[in-house]
């Protein structure tokens, strides 16, 4: 009778098939928080009417971001699938298929944060003045379903106006939204956007960073198995799922 696998290979393995379940908790993440964010009455709905609403806004990046994480939770469900099919039934195919997605993704992942980190500063041109311009033109062209979204955000960032109350110019006291109101002095919603989204960027970035390192010890894990399984001996039982 053969031998089986040793207990190191088979120790590889069952780590391969564990870091392939914290990817489908990942992808599976991703795909709810992308649902969350298109469906949600959140200030990133909200800048996405704006976006909609008002050609001259051009913050669409949010609404566009819920389709890339959606995107993302589906393929890293299939990476995770190629995992572990690879894992349990010891296919040397699937398990370099698997590491050659996992290197690819590291790589765009990778360019992608330090686009990302590079562009940062564009946030107060998009954020500052594409939103004092867009309000200031709804304002003038009485265009009630801009204003109505950008009072919603007021609301919810507890802002007011893009800079200021003075980006309303002459609109009527009477028709600002309850925060201008209440505090017509606070910070304008450009301010209090970009300051939300630096205050998550060092969040994003620890993740991004853990979710690297969850893929390069998957590519390590993956390769590893594969070679085992090449340079096995012939009197070596490979086991994969049983049949019934």
């Amino acid at each position: 009778m053969g031998r089986e696998l040793s207990c190191g290979v088979e120790f590889m393995r069952g780590i391969l098939l564990f870091f392939n379940v914290l990817f489908v908790i990942v992808g599976l993440a991703l795909i709810g928080l992308g649902i969350y964010i298109k469906v949600d009455d959140n200030f990133a709905s909200i800048l996405e009417e704006l976006a909609n609403g008002q050609k001259t806004f051009e913050g669409q990046s949010l609404g566009f971001l819920a389709f890339v994480m959606i995107g993302g939770g589906v393929f890293t469900l299939l990476i995770a699938l190629f995992g572990c099919m690879g894992a349990l039934w010891n296919n040397r195919c699937l398990l370099y298929m698997y590491a050659l997605i996992l290197a690819l993704l590291m790589i765009l992942e990778l360019v992608g944060f330090i686009m990302a980190f590079v562009n940062k500063g564009n946030l107060e041109k998009v954020y500052k003045d594409s939103l004092s311009k867009a309000l200031k033109d709804a304002v003038a062209k009485n265009e009630t379903g801009v204003l109505t979204s950008f009072h919603r955000l007021e609301g919810i960032l507890e802002c007011c106006g893009a800079q200021n109350i003075s980006d309303y110019g002459d609109y009527p006291q009477s028709l600002l939204s309850e925060q201008c109101k209440k505090d017509p002095t606070p910070q304008g919603c450009s301010d209090a956007i970009i300051g939300l989204l630096k205050k998550y960027l060092g969040i994003i970035g620890g993740s991004l960073g853990g979710v690297l390192l969850l893929e390069l010890l998957g590519l390590i894990g993956a390769i590893v198995l594969a070679k085992a399984l090449k340079n096995k001996p012939d009197n070596i039982v490979v086991r994969g799922p049983r049949r019934r």
